[in-house]
This record gives C-alpha cells, structure tokens and sequence, in this order.
C-alpha cells in the first residue's frame, strides 16, 4: 500500500491518476476509521453494555472496509490507466478501429465496476454510521455524523465517475441498466444519510 502523504502529492499533480475515483476511495478510509473510532470509543463502556453486539460488529466491518477502500484505491488508478491505453490505441485501419472499440468497451466496463465497488462500500459505511449514531457513544455523536457526510461524499463521486464512463459505451441496453442503478442507489443511500443525520442531530439536542 503506498504512503498516504505519496498518494495526496501525486492526487495533486498534473497526471490524470490518481483522481476522482482514486479520491472517493481514500474519503471511504476517513469514514470507515470514523466508525471505527466511535465504535471503539463505546466498547465496553458503562451504560452501553446492550450494545456491545452492534458495537462489536461496527468495530469489525469498519476495519474490513477500511482495508478494501484502501484496495479500491489503487484499482480504481488502474482501472483509469486501463482506459487511457485502450484510447490511445491505434484507428488508422477498419481492424484497428474495431479492435480499439472493443478494448474501450471492456476497459470501460471495468472503469464501472471499480467506483460500483467503492459506492457500496460507503452505502455500508452509512449503515455503520446510522447505528454508531443511534448506538454509539454519545460524546462521540458527531463523530458518527461526520463518518455518515464522508461516506455520502464518496459515494457521490464514485457515481460521478460511472456516469462519465458509460457515455463513452455503445451498449444501450446496458447503458439504460446502470442509469436506473445509479438512480435507485442514489434514492437509497440519501435516505440512509438522511435518517442517520437526523439521528445525530437528535443526539446532539437532547
């Protein structure tokens, strides 16, 4: 895995890897290791023994996600990288040019799923901060509710990088597919962000 500060210095460079995707990827860090630390936070503590199973399990899963956001970082750079060779393929030819449109097809694919990867693991991280939010730890609420905004953020970037990805695809069928995913995901994990913020806010005034 490489250098946290390495990957910020490269993110800033002129090079168009790392970027969006690759960055949705490392918000997911923040906001799972923010579940870890208010799950941590609550384990064993007084007042709070009938939560110990849904803090044990945030504990867990925030520290598998964490790993595999970290993971998604760099396959989303490859997945870019992929995508970048397949157009800059040659298209002198009716060979060349069929062969270059099946390469972008593919590569393009995999542009898709990589940021899918990294949305559904920040829908999951808006489940953990749902629970520490209503579960967790009260001093740590806000902790909570920022894990439940980072993770909200990284799945609206990763959308916006399978959106840009499937205008360049020919398949209309599959095309039309990912447009009710993205739209029935994006229903879902709003509602999810929503009912765990005001969760939060309820804490915080009570």
């Amino acid at each position: 895995m490489e250098d946290f500060d390495s990957f910020l210095e490269r993110l800033a460079s002129p090079s168009p890897a790392p970027g969006g995707g690759a960055a949705s990827a490392a918000v997911g860090v923040i906001a799972s290791n923010l579940i870890s630390m208010v799950a941590g936070l609550t384990k064993g503590k007084k007042g709070y023994e009938e939560k110990q199973k849904i803090i044990d399990h945030a504990l867990e899963r925030s520290r598998i996600l964490s790993s595999e956001f970290r993971n998604l970082m760099a396959e989303d750079e490859d997945a870019f990288n992929r995508l970048f060779a397949a157009w800059k393929m040659p298209r002198t030819t009716n060979q060349e040019k069929e062969e270059r449109k099946n390469a972008m097809e593919e590569a393009s694919r995999l542009a898709i799923r990589t940021p899918w990867r990294i949305a559904r693991a920040a829908r999951e991280v808006i489940t953990l901060g749902e629970s520490m939010a209503s579960s967790g730890i009260a001093s740590a609420v806000t902790d909570a509710g920022s894990a439940l905004e980072f993770a909200f953020a990284a799945i609206k970037s990763a959308i916006l990088n399978i959106e840009i990805n499937i205008k360049s695809m020919q398949d209309k069928n599959f095309t039309d597919g990912e447009k009710l995913k993205i739209r029935l995901f994006m229903e879902d994990s709003l509602a999810a962000y929503e009912h765990g913020m005001d969760t939060v806010r309820r804490r915080m005034t009570s």
